[in-house]
């Protein structure tokens, strides 16, 4: 009896142990036959601009209505999150964004993501990374003087090095741009370099936000630049490209939202209310847009601007839909 007891006791364990395995293995496999979850930018993100003007949804640039029950991510950080507690979840972030994201990045039209087909065209997804300043009526005298230091910094040697190293894709050589050394010792910035060699300058509070997109390029350059002038000191609020003119020289410029440099994944819309001064914006770097799904998504690698439209006009679709 006891010897019978064992053995049923055996194969239970066994057969326990096998459903565990399927149970894993289930858990582990994509099902196709699940709703795609698609996850979206608010209409202020520039990054939300460029993915759905490229994709030939224009239309869903700023009205949600027509890309009913998506779900809307803060940022690009948010974004990540969300997509990587998703299997099920499609997004799209800034290609700077994506090394350290832990997602999978769609070819899109059949072409890989990467800065050199960036650069050359072949990768269609991409838009330019851009700033626009505050205007001197609007600072006092040492914010306009730092303001312009930085905007020099940000074209420096170094400052190249810092955009190219949080993966901006440059459109000037490192080679070719003047060192900091040579910048600040020029007759026109004797005023920054006062700043900069009296170690008991006051604090300078200096406002910068805008796209989510930037921000790692932006945090990185104004630490850099505050390493070179110690009164400098960044405040960094971003929020989605939106703000950028709104707070540097639109409607917030002088509310607690205002900013001394605003910074845009997208084009200033200077025929649609972004009215901005000639000469107070420019471009920083190229970037690429990447739409991602989750690491496990095993079902799918390759993504037509037709299907992401149809993804993201299409409330209720499964991943089974996109099999050709």
């Amino acid at each position: 009896m006891k010897t019978n007891l064992r053995k049923f006791s055996l194969i239970a364990l066994a057969a326990i142990g096998a459903i565990g395995l399927v149970s894993c293995k289930g858990k582990d496999t994509f099902d196709p036959a699940m709703k795609i979850n698609r996850y979206t930018r608010d209409n202020t993100s520039g990054t939300r601009d460029g993915f759905f003007t490229a994709i030939g949804f224009k239309a869903a640039v700023e009205d949600d209505t027509v890309i009913p029950g998506t779900i809307e991510a803060s940022g690009n950080g948010n974004m990540i999150s969300l997509v990587n507690n998703d299997v099920y979840g499609i997004g799209y972030i800034s290609f700077a964004s994506l090394e350290d994201s832990g997602l999978k990045a769609l070819k899109y039209e059949g072409v890989e993501v990467s800065e050199e087909k960036i650069v050359n065209g072949t990768y269609a997804l991409s838009r330019n990374f851009n700033y626009i300043n505050r205007l001197e009526a609007d600072c006092s005298e040492d914010e306009w003087v730092l303001l312009n230091g930085f905007l020099q910094f940000m074209g420096s040697k170094e400052g190249l090095g810092i955009i190219k190293s949080k993966d901006g894709i440059l459109t000037t050589s490192i080679a070719s741009a003047e060192s900091w050394d040579t910048i600040i010792n020029k007759a026109e910035n004797a005023a920054l370099k006062a700043i900069a060699d009296d170690p008991n300058h006051a604090e300078v509070t200096m406002k910068l936000g805008g796209s989510t997109s930037v921000e790692k390029i932006a945090t990185s350059l104004s630490g850099a630049f505050k390493q070179k002038v110690a009164a400098f000191k960044p405040v960094h609020n971003h929020s989605g490209s939106g703000t950028a003119f709104k707070g540097t020289q639109g409607s917030e410029k002088n509310s607690v939202n205002s900013m001394h440099i605003g910074f845009l994944s997208r084009e200033i819309k200077l025929t649609d209310g972004e009215d901005a001064a000639d000469g107070s914006y420019g471009l920083i770097c190229k970037d690429g847009i990447v739409a991602v799904v989750n690491a496990k998504n095993t079902f799918v690698d390759d993504v037509t601007a037709a299907q992401l439209k149809q993804i993201y006009e299409t409330e209720n679709i499964t991943w089974s839909t996109l099999v050709a």
